[in-house]
């Protein structure tokens, strides 16, 4: 009986490494590779604005990298952030900083705001010039002169890099998110709705039966206001109920504005999960676009815009990280780059890692990620 049972685990199993090997063969061709050895553990990845290098931070105690991803060098290494599961990390416009987030998972605690650790590193020297605490986001402004702080009701602006706190307004209950537009003329801010504001979103406006969702949404749902950068005034409310909105975020040229959402535990109705979306709403006229892209992401995943504005990236998840691509017009998805087609790759290599991945497009259409001590270069059939 025992016999019986091995040969039926070990038949699956093979079927299982057959089906791995033969779904990365036929749709995938990347590289696998360790980047500064196979103990380094990484979290987050940024790419250069002149697209020549990129920087890797680290967890559990290993250095932030600085690699060089044409010569697959590694040009600098810096003693940062340090948090146990990591960073998430980003580059100021011009290259000056390194703006590093504390990694967490989404969503942990659904009752209390998110506050977060903040480091803001000057990326020639690695000299950490702001540390930011307890806040709930941060964003280093396009001119680099100054960054923006959301903590509690209170968005506050700071120079740099000083830190010396410039001017500051409170917005009422304010939630986990703040972005400042690229021409720094507006700042958007997520928040709790007003029992009117709800009113007035059309879904519920124009439905008789939507009027139970009133209470719910006042509770569990956010909306997305825009201020003017200089006078502190509203401008306007985005007309439209978000989940719990972790990340906003400008595109390049100021035209979009995208937000990422995940519903409140006591929201949830997907049976695969967690579903987050990343939805974008049309600047500076502040209209929700029909547009949005799909995520199972337990991480706050990383997304972003390809150089040419064509595609959409985002981190998800199935079990094992899992990275798709969008086409970035319509929403339509492209193409998917999923480790569970590795699994075979797992048992004769040193894995280490959780759920968590990132990546960046590079300048030659190539897409490199990073997940645990594993680094791949891929590029889309």
């Amino acid at each position: 009986m025992i016999l019986k049972q091995h040969i039926l685990f070990f038949s699956l199993f093979s079927l299982l490494i057959n089906w791995s090997v033969a779904q990365t063969n036929a749709n995938e061709e990347y590289k696998d590779f360790h980047m500064a050895g196979d103990k380094s553990y990484r979290s987050g990845m940024a790419l250069s604005p002149d697209g020549k290098t990129v920087a890797v931070a680290g967890a559990q105690g290993h250095p932030l990298f600085i690699y060089d991803w044409k010569t697959d060098k590694i040009i600098k290494q810096f003693e940062v952030g340090g948090w146990s599961a990591g960073a998430k990390v980003y580059y100021s416009s011009k290259g000056t900083y390194l703006l590093l987030e504390q990694a967490s998972v989404v969503n942990f605690a659904p009752n209390k705001k998110r506050e977060l650790a903040f480091e803001i590193v000057n990326a020639a020297t690695g000299e950490v010039v702001q540390k930011i605490d307890k806040a709930h986001a941060v964003q280093i402004a396009n001119s680099e002169l100054f960054y923006i702080v959301l903590r509690g009701n209170e968005v506050s602006l700071h120079e740099l890099p000083s830190g010396k706190k410039l001017n500051s307004f409170i917005v009422d209950n304010a939630t986990h998110s703040v972005a400042i537009s690229p021409d720094e003329k507006n700042i958007a801010i997520s928040h709790r709705p007003t029992l009117e504001q709800v009113k007035n979103v059309p879904t519920i406006r124009n439905d008789k039966k939507a009027k139970k969702a009133i209470k719910p949404a006042l509770k569990y749902r956010e909306m997305i206001s825009l201020y003017d950068a200089k006078s502190f005034q509203k401008i306007k409310t985005v007309n439209e109920l978000y989940d719990i909105v972790y990340r906003l975020q400008f595109s390049k040229d100021g035209k979009l504005l995208y937000n990422y959402s995940i519903p409140h535990a006591k929201m949830q109705t997907a049976s695969a999960g967690r579903q987050g979306y990343i939805c974008s709403i049309q600047m500076p006229d502040g209209e929700p676009t029909r547009v949005s892209f799909m995520t199972l992401a337990t991480f706050e995943p990383d997304f972003t815009v390809n150089e040419s504005g064509a595609l959409f990236g985002v981190m998800s998840t199935d079990g094992f990280p899992e990275l798709r691509i969008y086409n970035n017009l319509n929403g339509r998805l492209l193409y998917r780059f999923n480790m569970r087609q590795r699994l075979s790759d797992a048992f004769k290599k040193k894995m280490m890692g959780d759920n968590r991945a990132s990546f960046v497009f590079l300048p030659d259409g190539n897409i490199l990620m990073v997940s645990g001590n594993q680094t791949l270069l891929w590029k889309p059939q």
